[in-house]
């Protein structure tokens, strides 16, 4: 299966979950004939023009469909006509949310992780609305709590979820169309839980009014951060993975890095900025004091710097001790190893065997893959074209001349991983 395909059906099934089938149906037109007029869509779609309306208006919503007005053909000038396209992107972000529940409710508890759903429910909302919302989720399964005590609850994990920057401001329902996302993604900017009225909300449950109109702070509309979440998503996969390779303080002081690499630069950079030993201590007091990752600092940091995930590099023993994170590295190095468990969990340690010679000596000769496998030949060769044809492994035909005769060539193949391809399919 192409890896086309493959991420054709994953959005599929994506939409289908969260938005039902029509939603689906609406998407997976823009997904597979790219940007479309209204009347290209409902002719696509096989829709009525007032249901499409409707779908539309809720995957715009959402954020996962964007329009902008289209250019005359003959004069080159804008047209009145709306063109939409979907935002992949976006879609694939309902996959990698879901894979984070598990996280958001350790780190911030089933409340916290209810406030971020009922958000990503609404695709954005009010900071009252949140709040009556998730409360009213929570009041369904444990009906015998105190409303004003669930409400005060939910409140503190709206304002921590924005400090945190998993939740940051959206452009109201009245911002200009050429007003840009980013102008409210600053953390601190725009700030505000001010209009939030509890004893109101307090009022309306307790007489069975689960709906909540004109609220006062309805003009200021929150959205859960994409960004925020890839990024609290990408630390924790390393997090854990250096905790399960050392121990639990390894994993902390990774957490530790990567929140000052955030700090002190571009979150998602290839590679941090310098980080001086002084600056990662008083991280770690601050963070973990007391702890055994505080006393012997030194050591797992040595530790990890020579750890084979590449994650952390010492740059030298200027001002203390000098690192650098490495994520385009480090995240390379995760790949090949997901790969190579991968490829055993399929074809055997034989076959993980194969995978890491070829990755090792990049272009290689069948008999030299026999020769450094230490596979018989027959079988060697049987594991090898096995690869090949699941497409883990890929070879190339180079013609070299003999040097016996002129004009005479052989053909040798050359095997070899094509990381993208793998990675891909």
């Amino acid at each position: 299966m192409s890896g086309t395909s493959q991420h054709s059906q994953l959005c599929s099934i994506l939409l289908r979950e969260a938005y039902g089938d029509l939603a689906e149906k609406v998407a997976m037109c823009l997904f597979r004939f790219g940007d479309l007029t209204f009347s290209q869509l409902a002719s696509h779609s096989k829709l009525k023009q007032s249901k499409l309306q409707t779908v539309l208006k809720g995957l715009i919503n959402f954020g996962l469909v964007q329009f902008e007005m289209g250019v005359d053909a003959k004069s080159g000038t804008q047209s009145n006509t709306p063109i939409y396209n979907l935002c992949k992107g976006r879609v694939l972000f309902l996959h990698r949310y879901i894979r984070g529940v598990p996280v958001f409710i350790r780190k911030f508890g089933t409340e916290g992780e209810i406030v971020l759903d009922t958000l990503m429910k609404c695709g954005h909302e009010c900071a009252s609305d949140i709040i009556f919302q998730a409360t009213v989720r929570i009041l369904k399964t444990e009906s015998d709590q105190n409303v004003a005590s669930v409400l005060e609850q939910i409140k503190g994990k709206l304002t921590e979820l924005i400090q945190f920057g998993l939740i940051e401001r959206a452009p109201s329902r009245q911002t200009e169309t050429q007003e840009k996302l980013s102008d409210f993604s600053t953390p601190g900017k725009n700030y505000s839980l001010k209009g939030v009225d509890l004893p109101m909300m307090v009022q309306r449950i307790s007489n069975d009014i689960l709906t909540l109109e004109d609220a006062e702070d309805q003009a200021i509309l929150w959205q859960v951060s994409r960004k925020r979440v890839t990024q609290l998503l990408r630390d924790e996969m390393f997090a854990e993975a250096l905790t399960g390779r050392i121990d639990c303080h390894a994993g902390n002081l990774v957490r530790v890095l990567l929140q000052l690499m955030a700090d002190t630069g571009p979150a998602m950079a290839d590679a941090s900025n310098i980080l001086h030993k002084p600056f990662i201590q008083s991280a770690v007091k601050n963070s973990y004091s007391g702890s055994p990752l505080e006393a012997h600092l030194s050591e797992y940091l040595q530790i990890l710097s020579q750890d084979s995930s590449s994650l952390v590099k010492n740059l030298g023993d200027a001002s203390g001790g000098e690192y650098q994170i490495t994520l385009k590295s480090a995240i390379l190095e995760l790949t090949w190893s997901a790969l190579e468990k991968i490829t055993q969990e399929q074809f055997g340690t034989k076959g993980a065997r194969i995978f890491r010679v070829v990755r090792r000596h990049q272009f290689i000769l069948v008999d030299d893959i026999q020769n450094h496998a230490m596979l018989p030949p027959k079988e060697a060769k049987q594991i090898l074209y096995t690869l090949v044809g699941q497409n883990f492994v890929h070879f190339r035909e180079m013609k070299l001349g003999t040097g016996s005769e002129a004009g005479k060539t052989s053909t040798s193949y050359y095997f070899f991983i094509n990381l993208n391809q793998v990675s891909i399919n």
